[in-house]
C-alpha cells in the first residue's frame, strides 16, 4: 500500500498532491475501479480490475458515456493519452491523465484571472467537472456545488492505494515459510449487472464498492465533448 500523497507526487507532479486528493475524494472516494455513468448508475461498483474492464467494455458497447478510475477520467479522453481501459484503472496512470486535464483547465483559468490563484483554481475545478468555468458552481436543492465539495475536501484524510511494490533482494520474514495454498474460485470476468429500472437520482461513482447503483432507461448519452479539455505540460497547480 502506498500513501496517496506519495503516489500523487510521483504520478501527478504538476498538481499539488493535496489538491489532487480533494478531487479524488469527490470523484471516486479513492476507489481505483470506480465507474461513473453519465445519466445513469451501475447496480454496484466493480470490485476488481477484471470486473471493471468488462463493465467498461459493456457500457461502451451499449453507447453509454462514462468516466472511470480514481480521478474519473472521461472515456473520450482516453485516446488522447493512448490509454486502454486496463491502463485507465491503474491509479498512477489515471492520476497522470486527471492531472493533465486539471492542469490545462488551470492554465486557461489563470489567463482569465491573472493574479487570482485561488479563484482560478476553483474555476479549474469547474472545468474539470463540466468542461467549462461555470457548470461546477451550480448547486442542486439540498446539495452543494461540485466546486464546494472539492474545496470542503481540501483537508481530507487520504487513503493508501494498493500498487505493485518495488522488488527487494531480501524477502519478507514471514515469506520464508510457505503458506498452504487455498483453492480459489475462478476469477469473475463478468460485467457488473445493470438495472434498467428508472431511478430518481443519479449518484456519482464515489460510493463504496457495494453501493447500489442504477441506470436510467433514458437513451445513452451521445455527447461528443468529454469532461475537461486536452492538456499540455509544464504548469504547476497549487
Amino acid at each position: 500500500m502506498v500513501p496517496f500523497l506519495v503516489l500523487a507526487q510521483q504520478c501527478a507532479p504538476t498538481v499539488a498532491p493535496q489538491t489532487m486528493a480533494a478531487i479524488v475524494q469527490v470523484e471516486s472516494g479513492f476507489n481505483p475501479y470506480a465507474i461513473g455513468v453519465v445519466g445513469g448508475r451501475l447496480v454496484r461498483q466493480p470490485v476488481s480490475l477484471d470486473e471493471a474492464i468488462t463493465t467498461a467494455q459493456s457500457l461502451e458497447a451499449k453507447g453509454w458515456n462514462f468516466s472511470l478510475g480514481i480521478a474519473q477520467v472521461n472515456r473520450y479522453n482516453l485516446p488522447k493519452y493512448g490509454s486502454t481501459y486496463a491502463q485507465a484503472f491503474d491509479p498512477c496512470k489515471n492520476l497522470k491523465m486527471g492531472s493533465k486535464i486539471l492542469e490545462d483547465c488551470y492554465r486557461r483559468a489563470i489567463v482569465k484571472m491573472p493574479g487570482q490563484e485561488q479563484s482560478a483554481l476553483r474555476a479549474a475545478f469547474s472545468c474539470y467537472y463540466a468542461g467549462n468555468f461555470t457548470g461546477g458552481f451550480k448547486t442542486k436543492p439540498g446539495s452543494p456545488s461540485y466546486v464546494q465539495k472539492v474545496v470542503a475536501s481540501a483537508d481530507v484524510t487520504t487513503k493508501p492505494i494498493a500498487v505493485v511494490p518495488m522488488i527487494r533482494k531480501t524477502p519478507d520474514v514471514a515469506a520464508a515459510v510457505a503458506a498452504p495454498v487455498k483453492k480459489r474460485q475462478p476469477a469473475d470476468h463478468n460485467s457488473v449487472l445493470v438495472d434498467l429500472h428508472p431511478s430518481s437520482q443519479s449518484m456519482p461513482a464515489t460510493g463504496v464498492a457495494n453501493a447500489p447503483v442504477r441506470l436510467k432507461t433514458e437513451q445513452p448519452a451521445t455527447a461528443d465533448a468529454p469532461l475537461g479539455k486536452d492538456n499540455t505540460d509544464g504548469v504547476v497547480v497549487f
